[in-house]
């Protein structure tokens, strides 16, 4: 994207903002699953980062470590690529057909590959992420929370730090 796309997208996004500040206007949550899978799958991933980094955020200092290096470095283990990627694997078995075709969605976005992740890991991670960014979107905090609870205990047995 070019700079005065970017900076065109940007003051845009900063006018509706603005519109909607003060009128009551509630944030698109939840929304309809129709609505929802016509979404973009990288702004469901986007929202799904946010909501899994919170989760672990939430479990990692709740053990009472005040080390903000140490806090970081457990997160971290669990939020990679390849963490997400495995934990994915993990849950695939279970999904619905919702959440199948997010993820298949989410599988194949055109994204552009950290060099920290390999192709695979990386788009199996943003399937991850569209996965609970979809649930939390539509307001399935229940099955969210429950995949959410199975990607974090698979992890914990398996990490390596």
């Amino acid at each position: 994207m070019k700079f005065k796309q970017f900076q065109f997208l940007k003051n845009q996004a900063l006018q509706k903002l603005r519109e909607l500040d003060g009128t009551g206007t509630r944030v698109s949550v939840p929304q309809s699953i129709e609505e929802t899978l016509q979404e973009d799958v990288l702004t469901l991933a986007y929202m799904g980062d946010a909501v899994y980094s919170l989760y672990i955020r939430k479990r990692v200092t709740a053990i009472g470590i005040h080390r903000v290096q140490v806090l970081h470095t457990l997160v971290t283990a669990f939020i990679n690529a390849k963490a997400q990627a495995v934990a994915l694997q993990v849950i695939e078995d279970d999904l619905t057909e919702e959440e199948a075709y997010i993820i298949r969605r989410g599988r194949n976005a055109n994204v552009n590959v950290p060099k920290s992740a390999s192709v695979q890991e990386y788009r199996w991670s943003t399937a991850f992420e569209s996965l609970l960014g979809f649930l939390h979107v539509t307001g399935q905090d229940q099955r969210l929370q429950d995949l959410m609870n199975r990607a974090y205990s698979y992890t914990l047995e398996h990490i390596k730090v």
